[in-house]
């Protein structure tokens, strides 16, 4: 008498075999055609967990913003197969959406679309509406605009929000081009879903990074207030040592020089020269330190308003040609240092404008210090030989016509340099810059980008290997 099968051996029956025996499940004939949506559900809920548990392990130990960006969306592109894809993050006080991290078309990053006026990209409407959308650029209208830019085609993408726990949009992500096929609504569920944890988890980040910097403004408050009391003491030592001692014996040499030039004429000469190097810097020297002082001063608050978000711009009109000789001036002795003569060029069309004279001195003193120290390591690197070097700084205007065509100040550092290396100049105004100075922090371009938003203007950057680099900032003028 054979045994009943056991539990494995029920377990192994084929599907045509566990078909045949529910045959009629509520009184509907079941086959392999009728199973097939049922298999293509639990297939897509299989997705839908695997992604769950990716995002989740990937996200809820993340502390960092950019990492978290950088995961979220590596996990989600491998988990709906798409070649390419983007986050974009709201910045309230741009009112703009923003490129934080992109994959295939990194030329965007740092790029921006109003959410508002723009009515044509398919992020902006979901981010105004909060409402997922499935497109396919085959058959339906889309904005190419960034296609243009980046050389991509884009063929089908998944757009969705991202949103706080109170339901209002902070952001979207986006997903390009599947492999091999076309997004469907299981894609868009998945997307949904990773959507939402990540939405969770940036928030949480944000609130931590808010902490953390509360935190440091409060530390950096106080390293600023000691800061700011110890360069008295330096400035006090300069004048000191100039008006006490420099200058009276500047003028006793003098007096012998002139009281040994009838009877002793080579002597004369001879300590005249000696003396002359010292006679035509001093000053210099001294203006130059209390400059410096200065700048310190003006930084470290500076610092401290931008930590706590309280940073202004103040506006006044001026000549801007003013601002920038200033500048340069606290410049001349790292640059003769490294054998580098600094022109500055100023049109005389130029009218004044409103414009923040310390922001915009700081972003002319970052270019320039940029270009002194990639001339510095190129040739310490021996990748240029020492030579005489040249950086010109020029400021022009166009007057007629509505800005960013006219109406426009152009501010344009430009050396003769190494030039900006290839994989680093599509990042030089973007969170991701990559410095190429030791013990540089990446962020002077960034900085002069922020200067050139706060104006409402623009900048940019043209550069070959081996041929400099040229910079340039327009500022509206009116």
């Amino acid at each position: 008498m054979p045994h009943p099968p056991s539990y494995k051996q029920k377990a192994a029956i084929p599907d045509a075999a566990v078909v045949s025996q529910r045959a009629h499940l509520d009184g509907i004939p079941m086959t392999q055609d009728s199973l097939q949506p049922l298999r293509e559900r639990l297939e897509m809920r299989e997705r839908q967990l695997l992604a769950v548990h990716r995002i989740s392990a990937a996200l809820f130990s993340i502390t960092d913003l950019d990492t978290l960006l950088r995961e979220t969306l590596h996990v989600t592109l491998e988990t709906v197969e798409a070649d390419a894809g983007s986050i974009l993050l709201y910045d309230p006080q741009k009112h703009r959406l923003v490129f934080r991290y992109v994959v295939g078309k990194t030329e965007l990053i740092g790029q921006e679309i109003d959410p508002v006026e723009d009515q044509t990209a398919r992020a902006a409407e979901v981010f105004r509406s909060g409402k997922s959308l499935l497109t396919d650029t085959r058959r339906e209208c889309h904005n190419d605009r960034f296609d243009a830019a980046t050389g991509y085609h884009t063929q089908n993408l998944l757009t969705v929000p991202l949103k706080n726990l109170g339901g209002a949009s902070i952001g979207v992500m986006q997903a390009l081009n599947k492999r091999g096929t076309s997004f469907d609504t299981g894609d868009l569920a998945v997307l949904e879903i990773i959507s939402s944890l990540a939405a969770t988890s940036i928030v949480n980040v944000r609130l931590a990074e808010e902490s953390r910097l509360a935190e440091v403004a409060r530390a950096v408050g106080e390293l600023g207030h000691d800061i700011k009391n110890s360069l008295t003491p330096v400035e006090t030592a300069v004048d000191t040592l100039v008006l006490t001692f420099t200058a009276p014996a500047l003028e006793e040499l003098e007096r012998l020089e002139s009281a040994w030039r009838p009877d002793h004429p080579e002597i004369a000469t001879a300590l005249g020269e000696a003396v002359r190097p010292l006679r035509e810097h001093v000053a210099f020297l001294q203006e130059s330190v209390k400059d410096g002082c200065q700048d310190i001063r003006e930084m470290t608050g500076a610092i401290s308003d931008y930590i706590r978000g309280t940073e202004s711009v103040h506006k006044e009109v001026a000549a801007i040609g003013d601002v920038l000789e200033e500048r340069l001036r606290r410049l001349q002795i790292v640059a003769r240092d490294r054998r580098v003569t600094l022109h500055l060029e100023v049109s005389e069309s130029l009218p004044p404008f409103a414009f923040d004279r310390r922001l915009v001195g700081r972003a002319l003193f970052n270019l320039v210090s940029n270009a002194l120290a990639a001339i510095d390591l190129a040739v310490r690197n021996k990748t240029l030989e020492l030579r005489p070097f040249n950086v010109w700084v020029r400021a022009c205007a166009q007057t007629e016509g509505a800005f960013p065509e006219g109406g426009y100040c152009c501010i344009e550092v430009q050396d003769d340099g190494p030039g900006i290396p290839a994989h680093v100049k599509p990042h030089l105004f973007t969170p991701q810059n990559i410095t190429t100075t030791p013990g540089g922090s990446g962020i002077g371009t960034q900085f002069v980008k922020s200067v050139a938003d706060a104006h409402g203007g623009v900048v940019g950057v043209e550069s070959e290997a081996g041929c400099g680099a040229r910079f340039w900032m327009k500022l509206p003028l009116r």
